[in-house]
This record gives structure tokens, C-alpha cells and sequence, in this order.
């Protein structure tokens, strides 16, 4: 064999595992990415909660803060649902397959959660934030029945 042949022979098989590392090292990066948001999301209505149940005061800008941590945390949403991050390479997740099976009914979930959310966001006084709240709450859960498995 030439040299030139076996150095594009390495050439293409170090592509090749470049490519694959990279695939799964963003897979691991998309499942971090979902499982900060989530955690975003649970400090969230832990924060929301407190105030929800009269154990803090209202605060109009605590719920702002609150919800802009969560907007912040979960900007990357979108590209975090690929059929490539079903698993991880070195990251457990907690995710279930019907996500991937029933990417519609994920994305109505989804939707549901957001126009609960916008509807916490939008409140402007604790009469609307304690009638939007509960509400928001119901959107996580739906979504977690169906769509999360319990950590183990």
C-alpha cells in the first residue's frame, strides 16, 4: 500500500471516531442541558410554591427573578430532543422513551406547560399569580407522568 492511501485511510477512520465522539459527547450535552433546565424549573415552583402557600410573602419580583432563572436556564430547549440524546453516553437520564414515540403528544405537553407558565409570568398581582399557579403546577405533573421515569 502507498503511503498516501494508508494516510487517507487514518485520515478517514480519525474522522470517523472524531465524528462519533463528538455526536456523543453532544448527546451527554443535551441530556445536561435538559436536566439544568428541570432543575431550573423545580427551584422555580419550590419558589413559587412558598409564596403560593402563604409561607413567603407575594413578591411580585421574586416571581419575575423566578421565572427569568427558569427562562435563562431553559433557553436551549429546542435543540435538546433528538432522537441522538434518547441516551446517554456517560449521563443517565431520566427521560422515556415515549418522548421519542410520541414526539406530538411531548410537544402538546410541552405547549400546555408554556401557556401555564406565560399565565404565571403575565399575572401582575397575587390574586392572579394564586389563581394561575395551581394550574402550572398540573402542566408539570402531566408532563412528568407520561414522559419522565422516577429516578431510581
Amino acid at each position: 500500500m502507498s503511503g498516501k492511501v494508508i494516510c487517507t485511510a487514518a485520515a478517514a477512520a480519525l474522522a470517523l471516531c472524531l465524528g462519533t465522539g463528538l455526536a456523543l459527547a453532544s448527546a451527554d450535552d443535551a441530556i445536561k442541558g435538559r436536566q439544568a433546565c428541570m432543575k431550573a424549573s423545580g427551584k422555580m415552583m419550590g419558589d413559587l410554591a412558598a409564596m403560593f402557600k402563604g409561607e413567603k410573602p407575594y413578591d411580585k419580583a421574586a416571581v419575575d427573578a423566578a421565572i427569568a432563572a427558569h427562562d435563562a436556564a431553559c433557553a436551549g430547549w429546542a435543540d435538546w430532543w433528538g432522537p441522538d440524546t434518547q441516551k446517554g453516553e456517560t449521563v443517565e437520564t431520566w427521560a422515556k422513551p415515549e418522548i421519542w414515540a410520541d414526539m406530538a403528544g411531548f410537544n402538546a405537553a410541552g405547549d400546555a406547560f408554556y401557556a401555564k407558565f406565560v399565565a404565571v409570568k403575565d399575572s401582575t398581582d397575587e390574586a392572579g399569580f394564586k389563581a394561575a399557579f395551581p394550574e402550572l403546577g398540573k402542566a408539570c405533573g402531566g408532563c412528568h407522568e407520561k414522559f419522565r421515569r422516577p429516578k431510581e
